[in-house]
C-alpha cells in the first residue's frame, strides 16, 4: 500500500512540476535584470493570458475517478500591425491526471489575420464565432463548435475555433457580415464509458456559409441572420445490426437557419429575445431517428442595481414540427433508438418549454465575484445549476470556487449528465 501511495504521489507531482516550474519562471524573471526586456517584447507582441492550476471532483466521461487535476496554459497574442494588417493567436496546452493516467492536449483556438479598408473588415483564419443576444442559451449560435468534455471553470473556455473567412461592410450603425467557413471540428461530446459511436460529417463541409445584418448603437440593437451550416447537434443513424448489437453513428448533416435577436433597455431593465428556426434535413416521419426540423425561443429580461448586482430570467420555448413520439413505433429495438435521438436533440416532446435564472454580485471593490446559473427543462424537471465564486487576491492571481450540479432522470437532457457532477478549484496567474 505504501508503494502504490508512493507512485501515485509522484504521478501526483510530475502533473502539477510544469506549471509550478512556469509560474516560478515568471516570479523569478520580474527580479531579474532582463525581466523589462522581457516585458517589452510581451507588450510588443501583445502576449498575455493565465497560467491555471486546478483540481475537479469528477471529470466528463463517467469515470469513477476519485478527482482530476488540470494544469494548463492559456496564451493570447496579437501583434502590431503591419501594412494595415493585424495577427491574433489564442493557444491552449492542458495536462490532465487522472486515474493514474496523464496526458497532455494542444489547441489552437484561434489563428488569424485581420484589417481594415475604409468600411470594409476582414478577417481570415481560425475563429471562434458567436452569434446571438441572449444570455447563454443562443438559438443563433450555429457556428461555434464545443469540446464539453474539456474540463474549465468557464464554459465559453470549451469553445473551439473554425477556419473561416469574414468580411463586415459597417455603414453607420449598421454592420452587414457576410461568413465562409470551410473547416469543421467535430464537437466533442459526454458520452459514457463503452459507448462507441461513429462521427459521421457531410461531404460538402466547404459549403457552410451564411450573413447577417446587425444593428447596434442607440435605443434597440437588432440583427436578422440565415445560415446554411452542418448542424452542430448530429442525428443517430443506424450503421449495421450485428449478432453483438447494433453499430450506431453520429451523423453531422446540414442545415438552414433562420435567426434574429433583439436587446432593449427600458428605464433600469433590459429585455432580450432572440429565435432561430432550424430547418433539418432528415424526415422523422420516415426515419425515426432524425431530428425535426424546429423552432427556438428565449425571451429574457434582466436589471442591474447599483452595478454590482444583476440578474436575467429566461423562458425558453423549442416547437419541433411533424414531430413523432417514440411511443408510436411499434418495433421495440427502433423505439429504443428513437428514444435516444429524441435525448440527444432535446425533442423529447413537440413542445419543450424551460426556464434560465443567471444572478452576479460583486463585493470587496469588485475583487470578488458570486454567480449563481441555472437552466430547467419543465417536461421531466432536468436542470443544471453552477454556483461560482471567483477572488482576485491581486491583480495577477485570482482563485475560482465552484460546481456544476446536473439533475434529473436519466432519460431527460440534463439528467443524464447527473454522474458527471463536480465541484471544483482553480488557482489563475495572469501573464
Amino acid at each position: 500500500m505504501l508503494a502504490s501511495t508512493t507512485v501515485s504521489s509522484r504521478l501526483v507531482l510530475w502533473t502539477i512540476k510544469w506549471p509550478v516550474l512556469v509560474l516560478f519562471a515568471m516570479f523569478e524573471a520580474c527580479d531579474t535584470g532582463w525581466s523589462a526586456e522581457v516585458m517589452k517584447l510581451r507588450d510588443l507582441l501583445g502576449i498575455s493570458g493565465t497560467a491555471r492550476v486546478s483540481f475537479f471532483t469528477k471529470d466528463n466521461s463517467f469515470t469513477h475517478a476519485p478527482g482530476v487535476q488540470n494544469d494548463s496554459l492559456w496564451i493570447t497574442a496579437r501583434s502590431p500591425e503591419f501594412a494595415g494588417i493585424r495577427m491574433y493567436l489564442d493557444a491552449r496546452v492542458q495536462g490532465q491526471f487522472v486515474s493514474g493516467n496523464s496526458k497532455i492536449s494542444f489547441d489552437l483556438r484561434e489563428g488569424y489575420f485581420e484589417t481594415t479598408r475604409g468600411e470594409f473588415d476582414f478577417k481570415v483564419g481560425r475563429q471562434i464565432i458567436v452569434w446571438g443576444r441572449a444570455d447563454k442559451i443562443n438559438p443563433t449560435d450555429v457556428w461555434s463548435v464545443r469540446n464539453y468534455r474539456l474540463l474549465a471553470t468557464d464554459d465559453d473556455d470549451q469553445r473551439l475555433g473554425l477556419f473561416a473567412m469574414q468580411a463586415v461592410w459597417n455603414t453607420g450603425s449598421y454592420h452587414v457580415r457576410m461568413i465562409w467557413q470551410p473547416e469543421w471540428r467535430t464537437p466533442v461530446l459526454p458520452l459514457p464509458p463503452g459507448t462507441s459511436l461513429t462521427n459521421l460529417v457531410a461531404s460538402n463541409q466547404t459549403g457552410q456559409m451564411g450573413w447577417k445584418l446587425d444593428h447596434s448603437g442607440t435605443g434597440m440593437d437588432w440583427s436578422v441572420s440565415c445560415a446554411h451550416c452542418i448542424n452542430r447537434t448530429p442525428d443517430l443513424t443506424l450503421l449495421a445490426v450485428r449478432p453483438q448489437g447494433a453499430a450506431l453513428g453520429l451523423a453531422y448533416n446540414f442545415a438552414d437557419v433562420l435567426g434574429a435577436d433583439a436587446a432593449i433597455p427600458i428605464g433600469r431593465y433590459g429585455l432580450r429575445g432572440e429565435i432561430a428556426y432550424t430547418h433539418a434535413l432528415g424526415d422523422p416521419g420516415l426515419n425515426p431517428l432524425a431530428q425535426a426540423s424546429n423552432l427556438f425561443v428565449v425571451l429574457g429580461v434582466e436589471r442591474t442595481w447599483n452595478g454590482v448586482l444583476n440578474v436575467n430570467v429566461q423562458y425558453l420555448c423549442k416547437e419541433s414540427f411533424a414531430y413523432r413520439g417514440s411511443d408510436l413505433i411499434a418495433d421495440p429495438v427502433t423505439r429504443s433508438l428513437a428514444e435516444q435521438a429524441q435525448l440527444i436533440s432535446n425533442q423529447l416532446s413537440g413542445n419543450m418549454q424551460g426556464a434560465s435564472l443567471r444572478i452576479n454580485r460583486k463585493a470587496l471593490h469588485e475583487t470578488l465575484e458570486l454567480e449563481l446559473a441555472a437552466a430547467i427543462w419543465f417536461k421531466k424537471m432536468d436542470s443544471v445549476v453552477t454556483a461560482k465564486a471567483s477572488y482576485a487576491f491581486t491583480d495577477r492571481i485570482k482563485g475560482i470556487l465552484g460546481a456544476n450540479i446536473w439533475s434529473g432522470p436519466t432519460d431527460s437532457f440534463f439528467g443524464r449528465l447527473s454522474r458527471t457532477t463536480t465541484a471544483f478549484v482553480e488557482v489563475r496567474y495572469g501573464l
